[in-house]
This record gives C-alpha cells, sequence and structure tokens, in this order.
C-alpha cells in the first residue's frame, strides 16, 4: 500500500511503501511486530515540539538526512580485527549491523547459557520493554533492525567471562541506517557483564540507531557497559530498556566519546522490591558535537535503591544536555534514590543543560539530586604550576582526576586503559588549544 510520506520521513526511509518487506525465515510474529514498529513511526514521525523527553534535544540531523536502512554488505578491504580487543571473551561481531561469524567467538559456552546472533532466533519476547509508540527512533529500529545479541542465562549460572558486542561501521554504511537489537535474559541468581563497543573506520555519516532490552530476574546481577567511539560524521541515538524482579542488582557504565551528535536514554523499571541498580557515565564532546544524555528510573514497589552519576566534559563549541527523571510511585516506600550531574568546561563557549528530577508520591524515602557545572579550578591550576608542572600538563591532571571516578569504574585493565588514554588524548588536545587563546 503507497503512502504519501511526509518530506523528512521519505528522505530518511527512503521507501515510497508503507509496509515492512518480509525477511527469509523470519516467524509471522515478528514480521507483525516489525509492521507494527512502522506504523507507529508513521503515525508519530518526527512531532517531537513540546514533548517534556525532547526539550533541548535536538532531532533536527536525522530529519534531514537521508539515511537508507542498511541493506546488505559487500566485500570489504578493511582489516576489522584491528577493532576487538584482545581479552578472553565471548565476542560477537557486526559489521554495518550484519553478524560476522568469522570474527566472532561464541564457543565453549556453561551449560544454561544461550549465546546467538538475534536473528538466528525464531520466537522471542522481543518488544515488551522498548516502548515505540514513544520513541521515533524505537520505532524505527522495531521495523528495520538487522541483527544483534540475543543471550539467555538460565538460573543460578554465572557467566565465566565477559560478552563483547562489537557494532562496527565502514564506508558502507555511509548515508544509511543502521539498527541493531539486543534482547537480554538474566535468570534467576545469575550474573553476567555485556559490553558494547560502537566504532570503526567509517569517515562519512551514518545514523546509528541500537535499541537493547534486558530483564533482571530474581537476585540476578547485570553489569552493562557501552563505549561509543564513533567517528565524527555519526548520528547515534540509541536506548536500553530494563526490567528488574526481585532483589536484582544492574549496573550502568556509558562512555559517550564520539559522534556529532549522540543521544542515549536509559529506561529501568524497578519491579522486584529489593532492586537497585547504580547508573554512571562519562559525555565528552568538543567543536560542534552534541551530546544528549536521558535517564528515567521508575520506583514501583517498597525497598528499591539507584544511584545515579553523570559527568560531561566539555570543550570548544560543544553543547550537552543530561535530563535524569526518577519516579517514586506511592507505594514505593522505603526507596532511597540520589541522582547527580557534573559537568566541567573547557571553553567559554560550550552550553550544558543539566535538568535532574525526582517526582516523589511515597512519604519514606531518602532521595536527593543535585547539579555543578564549573571550569577548572585556578588555585589547583597555581598549585600544580607552583610544582613545576606545564600549564597544559596541569588542566590534563586535573580533568583526568575528573573523570577517573567513572574510569575505576571498568573492571577490565584492557579497556580501562584504552578509555583512559583515549580520554587523555582528547584531554591534551583541549588543553593545548585553551592554553593558546
Amino acid at each position: 500500500m503507497s503512502a504519501a510520506f511526509p518530506g523528512s520521513i521519505r528522505n530518511l526511509l527512503n521507501v515510497t511503501e508503507a509496509t515492512v518487506p518480509p525477511r527469509t525465515g523470519e516467524s509471522l510474529t515478528m514480521g507483525q511486530l516489525r509492521q507494527q514498529g512502522l506504523d507507529a513511526f508513521l503515525r508519530q514521525g518526527f512531532a517531537t515540539q513540546g514533548r517534556e523527553d525532547w526539550k533541548y534535544g535536538d532531532i533536527t540531523p536525522l530529519a534531514r538526512g537521508s539515511f537508507a536502512p542498511f541493506a546488505g554488505i559487500t566485500q570489504s578491504t578493511v582489516d576489522f580485527r584491528l577493532y576487538l580487543s584482545e581479552a578472553a571473551t565471548y565476542k560477537l561481531v557486526f559489521i554495518n549491523g550484519i553478524f560476522d561469524a568469522g570474527l566472532s567467538n561464541v564457543e565453549t559456552l556453561p551449560r544454561g547459557v544461550i549465546l546467538q546472533p538475534l536473528a538466528q532466533v525464531a520466537e522471542s519476547d522481543l518488544g515488551q520493554l522498548a516502548d515505540f509508540e514513544q520513541s521515533p527512533v524505537t520505532a524505527l529500529n522495531t521495523a528495520f533492525w538487522q541483527d544483534g545479541l540475543f543471550l539467555d542465562v538460565a538460573e543460578g549460572v554465572a557467566l565465566d567471562r565477559p560478552v563483547e558486542l562489537f557494532f562496527l561501521t565502514d564506508e558502507q554504511a555511509t548515508e544509511t541506517m543502521v539498527a541493531s537489537r539486543n534482547l537480554i535474559h538474566a535468570g534467576k541468581g545469575s550474573s553476567l557483564t555485556v559490553v558494547e563497543h560502537f566504532t570503526g573506520p567509517l569517515t562519512g555519516q551514518v545514523f546509528n540507531a541500537p535499541v537493547t532490552e534486558i530483564t533482571c530476574g530474581e537476585d540476578s546481577v547485570v553489569r552493562h557497559l557501552k563505549v561509543i567511539r564513533e567517528s565524527q560524521g555519526a548520528l547515534h541515538f540509541g536506548s536500553s530498556h530494563v526490567r528488574q524482579l526481585v532483589g536484582s542488582n544492574y549496573t550502568s557504565l556509558e562512555f559517550a566519546l564520539g559522534g556529532s551528535s549522540v543521544r542515549r536514554e536509559l529506561h529501568l523499571d524497578l519491579e522486584g522490591s529489593g532492586a537497585s541498580c547504580d547508573l554512571t557515565a562519562l559525555y565528552m564532546a568538543s567543536g560542534s558535537q552534541r551530546m544528549d544524555l536521558r535517564t528515567r528510573v521508575s520506583h514501583n514497589v517498597p525497598g528499591c535503591r539507584t544511584n545515579e552519576l553523570y559527568k560531561g566534559i566539555l570543550d570548544g563549541e560543544a553543547r550537552a544536555v543530561f535530563d535524569g527523571l526518577i519516579k517514586v510511585a506511592p507505594d514505593a516506600q522505603q526507596t532511597e534514590a540520589f541522582q547527580t550531574n557534573r559537568n566541567l568546561m573547557l571553553s567559554d563557549d560550550t552550553i550544558s543543560y543539566s535538568i535532574p528530577r525526582l517526582e516523589i508520591y511515597a512519604d519514606d524515602v531518602k532521595c536527593s539530586h543535585g547539579s555543578t557545572t564549573g571550569q577548572l579550578d585556578d588555585e589547583q591550576l597555581f598549585f600544580l604550576r607552583s610544582r613545576g608542572f606545564e600549564p597544559h600538563t596541569a588542566r590534563i591532571m586535573l580533568a583526568n582526576a575528573f573523570a577517573s571516578e567513572v574510569i575505576e569504574g571498568v573492571r577490565d585493565a584492557e579497556l580501562r586503559n584504552l578509555l583512559a588514554g583515549e580520554i587523555t588524548t582528547r584531554l591534551g588536545s583541549s588543553s593545548v588549544r585553551k592554553e593558546k587563546s
């Protein structure tokens, strides 16, 4: 059935039909879900004006772009092994959203663990947590996702090593939409670590639209790391959706370090008493980069805890948004929820919007939120210079100290050193530039 597409939607999808093409081997249920996602997008489009969740957000780069869903892969001359870690982990590698078995390692899994590309799963409960009726990007992902992770860890099983996901893009993905989808189930009393990497040799413009859904079973422990180091032409609009049951613990650690415009959304529903979550992120932007980080945490039952710390380092004419909301339902007594956003400005031309919020409908709670934004401390700089450090070295040391609180949360030494080195390199460039002005 043909449809009259508004200009921006037609440009984005690069299609003339309002139906999702059938995929070989895919179930009827999944095909119907894809169509529901497209229908939702066609209803809402990019009509975000006036919506609280898009306050200070900018969807213009998507609405003006022409990003056809990535349709396939041709032979590449890129050595993608250069972008993979050497750590002893389970690895799933996706090139422009397509699973690459040759670069992946999912062998010798412990009993009770299912780990495979999502596109190979016949039936699943995909779409139960990610609400595409409220998000145009999630709706697009639901309609056009190519592949991703399916991970199911049985009751009482501790995954013996982390699962690393490498979402790599090269020049073949220029002017396309790459949509990955991850579905994770942590059984009762299980534990696991998942690390998502977004990087690659692409230098052109790409629209990366990943979505992850996680169910944390009773008393499970889930660690979830995301590292975004994409090219300066990349648009990254991604989200994670988490459901926590009784006594579960979920840890989110995000590093947003690359891309021309990055928007990350984290949605959590604490639905079991005693559940807890620790949410930490570091975002860095320079030049004309834009970082937009949103968190939505719902405390629905008594006795749950949230601890949230988001830090930003901005330089040049960069723009950043932190918008965090913790909602405490009337029955969620004995809630503990703490939310903090801190921003370090390395230039007078940067702008940071900080919106930490609490909505509390219970009376027996311990909750707080706060925000600080400032520049490097002149007295600390003077102290370091008086000890013989050059000005640019002193700036790097102080900014690194600001970032270290987040970096120290990375347990893997290889990844921690990689991130620390990249952050130092970025800070060095910022510090030199500021010293010359």
